[in-house]
């Protein structure tokens, strides 16, 4: 099977500019880029600014991978992070947005993560 790369992205965030916004916004913010599951995990984790600059960089990045930006069908709360057995983050997406990635041939895509202090980045492959 050959495999071929549909698209990357990559997005970096300030954490700090997210902890602004969620300082100014509270919850509000939260509920507009995350997926209904992630917000009920955000509500209890250890770190939620962290949590949230993590899955804001994870979707910007999606949505450069995939050449739409956040426009539909890419949207913040289509596009989820979860994780495997053993803690890798992989991605989630709405119905609407898996039937789009189905019909443009898109079989996977990727997520990884690294964060540094006051950063995060989000580097996605998208494959056909």
């Amino acid at each position: 099977m050959v495999v071929m790369i549909y698209g990357i992205g990559t997005d970096m965030v300030d954490v700090k500019r997210i902890e602004r916004l969620y300082e100014q916004y509270k919850d509000a913010f939260a509920l507009k880029i995350l997926s209904r599951l992630e917000y009920l995990e955000w509500q209890s984790h250890p770190q939620p600014v962290a949590f949230l600059a993590k899955r804001f960089a994870a979707k910007e990045a999606v949505s450069k991978a995939l050449n739409t930006g956040l426009r539909s069908p890419v949207s913040l709360a289509n596009i989820g992070v979860v994780h495997d057995a053993l803690g890798k983050p992989e991605l989630w997406f709405d119905e609407s947005l898996q039937i789009w990635l189905d019909e443009r041939g898109v079989k996977n895509v990727h997520v990884s993560f690294t964060d540094e202090a006051h950063y995060c980045l989000a580097f996605v492959v998208a494959e056909k």
